[in-house]
């Protein structure tokens, strides 16, 4: 059963957030308890921290498995030297491991067609260096889609995404794969599902 945790909420901030600041939060809770009420409700002020000890506990775990900012950068820097293939290879490559069968698309808006059972994906690359995505590649990729039978699809860019191409992104079942999922594709951190 999942839990949904509303997207403003404290705990949703905290999730999204680097590990420490939960733990932060925990350990003030506990020093403010005992040294306002001393050690006579320590126990149950101490209990008031649990939630956010685990979040800690749960952010450390899944940005440990995580590149790092650096990993990230370097990675970037050395991205710009490749080609729109290289890159495409590399991601069919992680999804071919997870039993996926990779076919070169036979289209201009995208290099690989990902297919297993009825999930097919296509993999958009050619414009991962473009300093700026907007709507308009991301439309072309879902009409291209459209016509293959596509169930999702796979956009590959190292520069900024404008906010409605993000949105439609979201509306259409478009992954937008940036530098930091980029470089866990190459440095085999991925976990498809």
């Amino acid at each position: 059963m999942a839990i949904n945790v509303p997207h403003g909420s404290l705990f949703a901030v905290l999730l999204r957030s680097s590990w420490w600041y939960s733990a932060l939060i925990a350990l003030s809770i506990i020093v403010i308890s005992l040294v306002l009420v001393g050690g006579n409700y320590g126990v149950l002020f101490t209990s008031l921290s649990l939630p956010f000890i685990g979040i800690a506990g749960y952010v450390a775990y899944k940005q440990s498995k995580q590149p790092s900012r650096k990993q990230v950068l370097e990675f970037a820097q050395k991205a710009y030297g490749m080609t729109a293939t290289q890159i495409a290879n590399q991601i069919s490559e992680t999804y071919v491991k997870e039993r996926f069968d990779a076919e070169p698309f036979k289209g201009k808006a995208a290099e690989i067609a990902l297919e297993r059972g009825n999930r097919k994906l296509l993999l958009s690359s050619k414009r991962f260096k473009a300093a700026n995505t907007g709507i308009e590649p991301l439309k072309q990729l879902v009409a291209a889609g459209e016509n293959a039978e596509a169930t999702g699809y796979l956009y590959v860019t190292l520069g900024e995404v404008s906010a409605p191409a993000q949105k439609y992104a979201e509306e259409n079942n478009i992954e937008l794969i940036g530098a930091h999922k980029l470089t866990a594709f190459f440095s085999e951190q991925v976990k498809i599902d």
